[in-house]
């Protein structure tokens, strides 16, 4: 059995640049950086290296959601300056404008910033910051003067200053499907008719592990991280068995 047919078809060639990374590192003696790279991208990384190397990882706050991994042979010492983040603020008039997650991260992809460049964007009532490579900070500074119509300024951010990533709190809840298609469980889950999960495939509003889905037919499988614009997140746990009627318990968690 090939090493690809543990992965989906659509991250073979994230598994083929992993397995790229670590001939290099094994080759050439030198640590790798990566960029940030969302939870699934992290959790592939971890099962292809096993113990052929160290990983080490950070996002740069507490508790980030996406983070930069170190792959490294077993005898480097972890010098944190080596992960190359920088926080940033992003300052703008609070008295006139509530600035959004979604408005930063749109903002930064449209200054022509790509996804990987930027970790968590963390918001805490009027004070809002993100993290980003270094070699990015320069272009972000000179690129990005509007977040939507406000004016903003980016600022630097002291190490006392950085903001800890809310924990997020998984309720764990049960259901019974017909299938593990995507639009089956977010029907079952979000309780809303099979349709109406398939138009909002279609108009770009769901993501599975981070990745917009453009089939509603697409097979979820345990672990599964599902988000719906409008709609929130839910994580496929667990897949229980089955029914006498053949029908699909799964295990799932809403955030709380």
């Amino acid at each position: 059995m090939s090493v690809y047919d543990h992965y989906r078809p659509s991250e073979r060639a994230f598994v083929e640049q992993v397995l790229d990374w670590v001939q290099q590192v094994e080759n050439s003696y030198v640590l790798k950086l990566t960029d940030f790279l969302d939870p699934r991208e992290q959790q592939i990384v971890k099962q292809l290296v096993g113990k052929q190397l160290v990983i080490h990882d950070d996002g740069g706050f507490e508790g980030a959601e996406r983070r930069r991994l170190i792959l490294a042979p077993d005898y480097y010492e972890l010098n944190p300056d080596d992960f190359e983040i920088e926080v940033r603020r992003i300052e703008y008039p609070t008295k006139f404008v509530d600035l959004t997650h979604r408005q930063v991260t749109g903002t930064l992809l449209n200054a022509g910033l790509k996804r990987q460049k930027f970790g968590d964007v963390v918001l805490d009532e009027e004070i809002v910051q993100f993290a980003t490579t270094r070699e990015a900070v320069g272009f972000i500074e000179m690129n990005l003067e509007r977040v939507g119509k406000a004016k903003v300024r980016i600022s630097s951010v002291s190490k006392e200053e950085i903001l800890v990533v809310p924990k997020t709190e998984w309720v764990e809840e049960f259901g019974i499907v017909s299938s593990l298609r995507f639009d089956t469980v977010a029907s079952e889950v979000l309780n809303i008719s099979r349709q109406k999960a398939q138009a909002l495939v279609k108009h770009g509003d769901c993501k599975v592990n981070h990745k917009v889905i453009e089939d509603a037919s697409f097979i979820l499988e345990p672990d599964d991280l599902l988000s719906v614009r409008g709609y929130g997140r839910i994580k496929l746990m667990e897949i229980l068995g089955s029914t006498k009627r053949e029908k699909i318990k799964i295990q799932y968690g809403t955030i709380r």
